[in-house]
């Protein structure tokens, strides 16, 4: 899509602020297209029903969600220091990506209460106008940053201040009443169930939905459900921001918790944290995250969830300061540059899932161990990357003067991009060679439950003793019955002399 000129958005806001206060609820849609081009964008049945059920799972299938903020003005400050022109090239970024949706979010205290002023109403027009111009429709969340549970009539006032003009827009794919609800917060329920149906009403042709967060979870959801007792709801909306081993298992209890409801994971993320191994493996760490997570959804049937966020924020960005990781979740830095993530999230977002596993040990971090791979009991031993030896090239890790305790044997592990699925045939192999082997060197696939419960072990033979070569390790094995998650163990215990292991392969068949 070509960027509008600096004349031409200028102009496009100015006539998306004037004609914004006078659209009415019979001006005619326009159909937003998909990013793929070939599907289009429509307003939903109004009524409750078979019609409206299939096509609101229809749209939220074809959903691909960016949150959003600048990087200089997070939250409220988008708003009060507003910068079109950096929002617009976000918008921009955020298309490039594979996205048809960007997310924004609204905040009663910035925008008038309980009628919303002239100023935001114009900046609230030019940021749709800004979306559609870069081929983007939103998911608007409302009520951010607001507790005023009791103002049910100014809620419903406001509500449909801002709303009222765009009720027949389909450039507004979904609003979202509210981010990241308490299901056990009495107040907050009573005022959902008011709520709901005003904003049905309101935006008769829209999805709505109210999302829960990462920490309530699917289990949060299935009691807002019970709590919001009929009230009208479009989408169950979750958010994850849990381990990628267990992000399978979570897409699967989520699933089940939405119902007859289509599930939406409206925010995954990851900060960059450097834990020692310096920054480009902490980058490389959140876009492998993001691979696993995004293989977690699509085995489990569930659309591309949203990421957060575009932007890592800068020093004062977000009002009020926050927790520093709040800062590195980010797909592009301060400056503007793409993190790994970024090129991972738009493979995921165009159909072309990619793997970054180094399952060949052809990367390392500052610390002397390889990347994405993690270490399990490593003061049972010496575990460590090994830049010299390798069999098809150099790279592997070695584990020296290794003992067994009752905690298991020391490893280097990995979560693998595909999640295990019941059933499944796994093979996987790696290459291993070592000298002064007295004791047992082996791969293992570690099979785990969806609440993170150790199943047991697939253990491929052990190392010959001795100063054996380099030799083919093979576990082939069906995934358990209650398996969600796996893990690829490089393992050696009781062995005084040093192990090497490279060049790890998986395949998997049904």
């Amino acid at each position: 899509m070509v960027r509008a000129t600096l004349a031409g958005l200028c102009g496009l806001l100015l006539t998306a602020s004037l004609l914004g206060a006078s659209k009415t609820s019979a001006q005619t849609p326009k159909p937003v297209a998909y990013s793929n081009g070939n599907t289009s964008f429509t307003l939903v049945s109004a009524k409750d029903g078979s019609l409206r059920r299939q096509q609101v799972a229809d749209m939220v299938a074809g959903l691909r969600v960016m949150n959003y903020y600048p990087a200089a003005n997070g939250w409220t400050l988008m708003w009060t220091n507003w910068q079109p022109a950096v929002i617009n090239s976000d918008f921009a970024k955020i298309r490039n990506l594979g996205a048809n949706t960007v997310r924004v979010i609204v905040f009663p205290t910035v925008f008038g209460w309980p009628t919303v002023s002239s100023t935001m109403a114009a900046r609230f027009a030019d940021m749709l106008a800004m979306a559609a111009a870069n081929g983007l429709g939103v998911q608007l969340t409302l009520f951010d940053w607001w507790g005023g549970y009791s103002e049910i009539s100014q809620s419903r006032a406001w509500l449909s201040s801002l709303l009222q003009p765009y009720r027949a827009d389909p450039e507004i794919r979904m609003v979202e009443l509210q981010n990241e609800v308490n299901p056990a917060d009495a107040a907050q329920v009573a005022w959902l169930r008011a709520l709901l149906p005003t904003l049905r009403s309101v935006m008769p042709q829209t999805p709505i939905t109210v999302s829960v967060s990462g920490t309530e979870g699917p289990a949060g959801f299935t009691q807002l459900l019970s709590e919001l007792d009929g009230a009208p709801l479009d989408v169950a909306d979750m958010h994850y921001y849990g381990s990628e081993g267990s992000a399978y298992g979570w897409m699967l209890a989520a699933k089940q918790a939405a119902g007859s409801l289509p599930l939406f994971v409206g925010e995954i993320g990851d900060a960059v944290t450097d834990d020692g191994a310096g920054l480009q493996a902490a980058e490389l760490d959140q876009a492998y995250w993001y691979q696993v997570v995004f293989a977690a959804a699509r085995a489990a049937g569930v659309p591309a969830p949203a990421p957060w966020i575009l932007n890592d924020f800068e020093p004062t960005a977000i009002p009020g300061g926050s927790t520093p990781e709040q800062y590195d979740f980010g797909l592009y830095t301060t400056a503007g540059q793409p993190l790994p993530a970024a090129a991972v999230v738009r493979d995921a977002f165009t159909g072309q899932p990619s793997d970054i596993s180094n399952l060949d040990f052809s990367l390392a971090g500052e610390n002397g161990l390889p990347m994405l791979w993690s270490t399990s009991l490593p003061a049972q031993g010496v575990l460590a990357y090994d830049a010299t030896v390798g069999y098809q090239h150099p790279g592997s890790v070695s584990l020296s003067a290794t003992q067994l305790s009752p905690l298991g044997a020391p490893s280097f592990y990995l979560v693998p991009v595909n999640p295990a699925i019941s059933g499944q045939l796994w093979n996987v192999n790696v290459w291993a060679k070592g000298v002064d082997v007295n004791g047992t060197a082996q791969l293992a696939l570690a099979w785990f439950n969806s609440a993170g419960e150790f199943l047991g072990n697939s253990n491929s033979p052990a190392l010959q003793q001795g100063n054996p070569g380099w030799t083919d390790l093979l576990v082939s094995a069906r995934v358990p019955a209650e398996a969600t998650s796996v893990q690829i163990v490089l393992k050696s215990y009781d062995v005084a002399g040093t192990v090497w292991f490279a060049d790890a392969q998986i395949a998997v068949s049904p």
